[in-house]
């Protein structure tokens, strides 16, 4: 039981450290508008997520 338990928290704090840096970032500035034909284009990234499919 002891070994599982070091296994998992060794796990997680692998985990924790590894994300640690995309929760901390801040965003450089605010994303350029470019002015298209009708409307203004917003320059900005996007964060997807996948989802496995059944």
């Amino acid at each position: 039981m002891k070994p599982i338990i070091l296994s998992l928290s060794a796990s997680l704090l692998a985990l924790g450290v590894t994300i640690a840096p995309f929760a901390l970032a801040q965003p450089d500035s605010a994303a350029p508008l470019v002015e298209g034909k009708d409307r203004p284009i917003l320059l900005q990234r996007m964060v997807v997520t996948a989802t496995p499919l059944p």
